[in-house]
């Protein structure tokens, strides 16, 4: 079997491992990384590392889960995303709520383009909160 430089390299001490990973990295397109940053990385706490794995594994089950209910069901997907924005709860949640609710999330769902948080979109949530969609319609 040959003998590699990864057999040398995973013997090195960690300061000479780092500069050996910058050497490395300086072969690529001559990009500069000082060995301290690779000094640091693998000195890490291991919490810190399995906390920000276990924050990514969290995202991504919930990103599933949420990309799961957008295909069920699209219409309800933006007004739970606004409620959770604007901390609104459905079970307590007022008529003029709701009717300000689907004001904006049939807006955004009409129009594809527009972006989900913009300062229209907060606007026109509390004009129709505040004074009904007619009052929105007729102005």
């Amino acid at each position: 079997m040959t003998k590699t430089y990864y057999d040398d390299f995973t013997k090195l001490h960690l300061s000479k491992m780092a500069q050996a990973m910058s050497d490395i990295t300086y072969g690529y397109e001559e990009t500069q990384v000082p060995k301290e940053h690779y000094k640091k990385a693998p000195s890490a706490d291991y919490e810190e590392i399995v906390s920000a794995n276990v924050s990514v594994k969290l995202v991504e089950t919930i990103y599933n889960m949420l990309n799961g209910l957008q295909k069920e069901s699209p219409d309800c997907s933006t007004k739970r995303l606004y409620c959770l924005i604007w901390a609104l709860r459905p079970s307590t949640m007022s008529a003029q709520q709701y009717q300000a609710l689907s004001l904006v999330s049939d807006d955004f769902e009409q129009n594809k383009k527009a972006r989900m948080l913009n300062a229209q979109t907060y606007e026109d949530f509390n004009d129709v909160l505040l004074n009904g969609t007619t009052y929105h319609f007729n102005n």
